[in-house]
């Protein structure tokens, strides 16, 4: 069975990483809008999406663990 632990990491990995978009949207805006960013708004906008891809490879990390143990129970039965 999948421990309630994991799925609370889940559940915060996956709102960091929706957290994560709204500072990456407003940039983007800005580059949609042919405005040039700023090295800080360039900077702000690396950090938070390092910040996401870091996340969703944790998310992806645990769900894939979580996968196998119902792989594993399911084998098993």
């Amino acid at each position: 069975m999948i421990e309630r632990a994991e799925v609370v990491a889940l559940l915060f990995n996956v709102s960091d990483i929706a957290s994560s978009l709204a500072p990456i949207a407003r940039p983007l805006g800005r580059t949609m809008a042919k405005k040039k960013l700023t090295e800080a708004e360039r900077a702000e906008f690396k950090a938070e999406r390092e910040r996401m891809l870091v996340n969703a490879a944790r998310t992806r990390e645990l769900a894939e663990r979580a996968q196998a143990k119902l792989d594993a129970k399911s084998s098993q039965q």
